[in-house]
C-alpha cells in the first residue's frame, strides 16, 4: 500500500477528535492541520516504518468504528460460533480498491468500479471483537453553487444564486462485527455526515444477503424505539440533539454540539420547555436522541463518541413505532464504538 492513500484515508476522518489522535499515536505531528501535516509527511524521505504500522492500525480500527450506520442482528444457539469462524476465515480479494486498504484509493482509481460488487479485504483482530471488510464505490448528490463566469453570458440574469447538483464517489468500508461477549452481530455500514440515508442502502443489502447466506436463514433486526426515552433519561452523556413533540402541540428538533454547549436536558431553556409541558399535564414526547460522551484512553487522548437513534415525528402517532438503526461518530477505536453500543443495548427490542 502507498503512504499517500492511507494519508489520504485520515480525510473519512473527523480531524479534531480522530484523524489528528491517529497521527499523533502514529508519532506525527499534527499541529498544522490536515493538508499541510500530509504535505509535510509526504515531503519526508524516510518515514519510520514502526509510524507506517501504528498509522496502519489506527485506520484499521477506524475503518470499522468511524463514521458508521449500526444495525443490529439477533444471535441464536450457533450463529456466533458460524459467525466466527466464517469472518476468522475472510481473505482479501486483489483489486484496485482493496489494495489500497485501511486506506482510500484517488478518485480516477474508484470511479471505474462503482458497479461491481463490494470485494472483501479479509478479517480485522480489534481492540474488542474480530470484523469481516468490505469495499467498494458508492456515490452521492450534492448540491454546489456555480459562479456567474462559469456559465453562458446571461443565463444567471436575475438570479442571486445558481446551485448545481453534482454526483460524488467514494470508496466505501462496510463490515460485519462480532464483538466480544455479546449475543449480536452489528452490520456497520461507510455513512460520511453530508450523505442521505439511501446511500447506505446498497452496503445494508449487500451484507444481509451474505450473513444470511451463512446462517441459513432470514435475520432479526433489533428495534432501538425504546432507546430514545432510554437514552434522554440515564444519568450519564451529553445530550446534543432532540427531537420532540410538546404535548401533541407543535414538533421540535433543538441541537447544542458546541464543545462549549450545555447538555440539552440541563440548558435553562430546554429544562424550563420541559417543566412547562409536564406542569401542564402533557407529556414530552420524544422521537430522535443524540448523545455525546467523553472518553480517556490510557495514552492520555480523549474522544467524545457521539450516538443518534434517528426517530421521525410520524413515529410518534404509530401503534408499534420501529427505528432500526442508529449513527455511531466521532469513534477512534472500536473500544469507543463498544462503549456507546453498550449505551444502547440494554434499550434494544427484538421484532
Amino acid at each position: 500500500m502507498d503512504l499517500s492513500d492511507l494519508l489520504h484515508g485520515l480525510g473519512r476522518a473527523p480531524w479534531q477528535g480522530v484523524a489528528r489522535n491517529i497521527l499523533i499515536r502514529a508519532g506525527f505531528d499534527p499541529s498544522r492541520g490536515f493538508p499541510s501535516t500530509v504535505k509535510a509527511i509526504l515531503s519526508e524521505t524516510n518515514v519510520d516504518k514502526s509510524n507506517i504500522d501504528k498509522l496502519v492500525r489506527g485506520l484499521e480500527e477506524h475503518v470499522v468504528a468511524g463514521e458508521k450506520l449500526l444495525r443490529f442482528v439477533r444471535l441464536d444457539g450457533r450463529d456466533r460460533s458460524t459467525l466466527e469462524k466464517w469472518i476468522s476465515g475472510k481473505r482479501r480479494y486483489k483489486n484496485d480498491l482493496s489494495d489500497v486498504f485501511p486506506g482510500i484509493a484517488p478518485e480516477s482509481v474508484i470511479i471505474p468500479l462503482k458497479i461491481q460488487d463490494p470485494t472483501s479485504v479479509g478479517f480485522v483482530n480489534l481492540d474488542d471483537g474480530i470484523a469481516a471488510i468490505f469495499t467498494s464505490v458508492r456515490s452521492y448528490v450534492k448540491s454546489v453553487s456555480l459562479s456567474s463566469d462559469s456559465l453562458k453570458a446571461g443565463v444567471a440574469d436575475g438570479f442571486e444564486r445558481v446551485v448545481g447538483y453534482k454526483r460524488f464517489f467514494l470508496q466505501a468500508y462496510d463490515a460485519v462485527w462480532l464483538p466480544d461477549n455479546e449475543d449480536f452481530a452489528v452490520f456497520l455500514i461507510d455513512f460520511p455526515a453530508q450523505v442521505s440515508n439511501h446511500y447506505a442502502t446498497a452496503g445494508l443489502a449487500y451484507l444481509d444477503k451474505v450473513v444470511r447466506q451463512q446462517l441459513g436463514r432470514s435475520l432479526t433486526y433489533a428495534n432501538l424505539w425504546h432507546a430514545v426515552d432510554g437514552l434522554y433519561s440515564s444519568p450519564d452523556g451529553k445530550l446534543v440533539d432532540y427531537g420532540f413533540s410538546a404535548g401533541g402541540q407543535s414538533v421540535n428538533h433543538h441541537k447544542a454540539r458546541r464543545r462549549s454547549s450545555e447538555c440539552l436536558r440541563k440548558a435553562v431553556y430546554d429544562a424550563a420547555g420541559a417543566a412547562a409541558v409536564k406542569s401542564s399535564g402533557k407529556q414530552l414526547e420524544l422521537f430522535k436522541v443524540a448523545m455525546q460522551w467523553t472518553l480517556k484512553h490510557s495514552d492520555g487522548l480523549f474522544a467524545e463518541p457521539e450516538l443518534l437513534v434517528p426517530g421521525r415525528a410520524a413515529d410518534l402517532i404509530k401503534a408499534m413505532p420501529a427505528i432500526n438503526h442508529c449513527v455511531a461518530r466521532d469513534c477512534l477505536t472500536t473500544g469507543d464504538l463498544n462503549f456507546i453500543v453498550s449505551k444502547v443495548s440494554p434499550h434494544m427490542r427484538w421484532k
